[in-house]
């Protein structure tokens, strides 16, 4: 059964910040979200905002507003609507500092009995009011990014030679381009082709929606990154049996501020690579907008990934910014110019790459 839950996003929820929130909208197997609180897209449907489907989902301006329109709906105080609640972080911010605003917020629901779940680097157990108020109100603070100590992890033991279902990585040319929900959909295309698909997640987002098998990726040791991966992918393997899995990808190969993705094609062996791209995109992202570091060229990634033993199977394209003539126009010319398929996973789904898919289970079958 899936817990009520609530998602704040202190005003971003309609920027790049917000794709926790985003990602729990579109999906979540362990929560059932029933609104989310950001006083910059109240009164509309979070689903619509998402997808453009009418989920009912409210956004309501503030956690009052939420109580009072449960309070009528149920017919129960603010504080029965509250207790046992879990209120949700659904922003990833500069650093993962908590701001003042949505540290307010974080007192508020934990006064109403909410349980607050933090994907921040900031950690609420770390600040002594908010400990104090969770106690008193019978609360929980959930910090799922507060790493492991170091004889908890797992390190690399090159037994993922011994892992029989091959590995594809979703990466992307940056961060915040949909490479989780692009390997979701992917996931649920294959299984309803009968291809035994599992997700390897690697961030907060993919725990959150109920991801079994995984890690938090940067909050992980760096020591202990590959062993961890290597760890999730072996478990996989034994408790599920799948035919294939879909490694989740972060940031990307040469991101400045966090270059990440080696470790999936040299510790994990993934040998198949899908990469979201954003064609209008040619800088990579800073926290402050300034446009410091120009992406490289799209051949230059595609090398790069070769180099180090696998392939490219396809590309992903993330529409930002597209109109739908332009969009069509892009996805022909990358055709064209890669001679690979690219798909537009927002827009038509994933569907059409489980052909590659099954081409690449055959193939990674026939040379073992």
């Amino acid at each position: 059964m899936k817990e009520s839950a609530i998602v704040l996003t202190s005003g971003l929820f309609k920027s790049h910040n917000a794709k926790t929130a985003f990602g729990l909208i579109r999906n979540s197997e362990q929560y059932d979200i029933l609104a989310v609180i950001d006083q910059n897209s109240a009164g509309e449907d979070a689903g619509k905002l998402v997808d453009g489907k009418v989920l009912e989902i409210p956004i309501h301006s503030t956690l009052k507003d939420f109580l009072r329109s449960c309070s009528s709906r149920l017919n129960l105080t603010p504080e029965e609507c509250g207790r046992g609640v879990y209120a949700i972080i659904g922003i990833a911010t500069p650093g993962g500092i908590i701001p003042a605003g949505l540290r307010m917020e974080l007192l508020e629901a934990l006064s109403y009995g909410m349980h607050i779940i933090n994907g921040l680097h900031h950690y609420l157990n770390d600040d002594h009011e908010l400990v104090q108020i969770a106690e008193n109100n019978q609360a929980k603070l959930l910090d799922i990014r507060k790493p492991k100590s170091a004889k908890d992890h797992a390190f690399w033991t090159g037994n993922i030679l011994d892992v029989r279902a091959p590995r594809i990585a979703m990466f992307g040319t940056d961060c915040a381009l949909g490479k989780r929900t692009s390997s979701l959909w992917l996931r649920d295309a294959c299984r309803e082709h009968g291809i035994r698909t599992e997700m390897i997640y690697t961030g907060q987002t993919g725990k959150l929606q109920g991801g079994r098998f995984g890690f938090i990726l940067d909050s992980t040791l760096n020591d202990f990154v590959s062993g961890e991966l290597e760890d999730a992918i072996i478990r996989c393997d034994l408790e599920e049996n799948p035919d294939l899995m879909l490694l989740e990808g972060q940031s990307s190969l040469r991101n400045p501020s966090g270059p990440c993705g080696s470790e999936y094609l040299c510790s994990a062996q993934a040998k198949g690579v899908i990469l979201q791209f954003a064609p209008k995109q040619k800088y990579y992202l800073a926290d402050d907008e300034r446009k410091l570091w120009p992406m490289p060229p799209l051949e230059e990634e595609l090398e790069l990934i070769r180099l180090y033993g696998s392939q490219t199977l396809a590309i992903a394209l993330n529409s930002f910014d597209l109109t739908k003539k332009e969009l069509e126009a892009e996805q022909k010319n990358l055709e064209d110019r890669l001679g690979l398929p690219v798909v537009c996973p927002k827009e038509e789904g994933m569907g059409r790459l489980v052909p590659v898919v099954q081409e690449f289970i055959a193939s990674q079958a026939a040379k073992k």
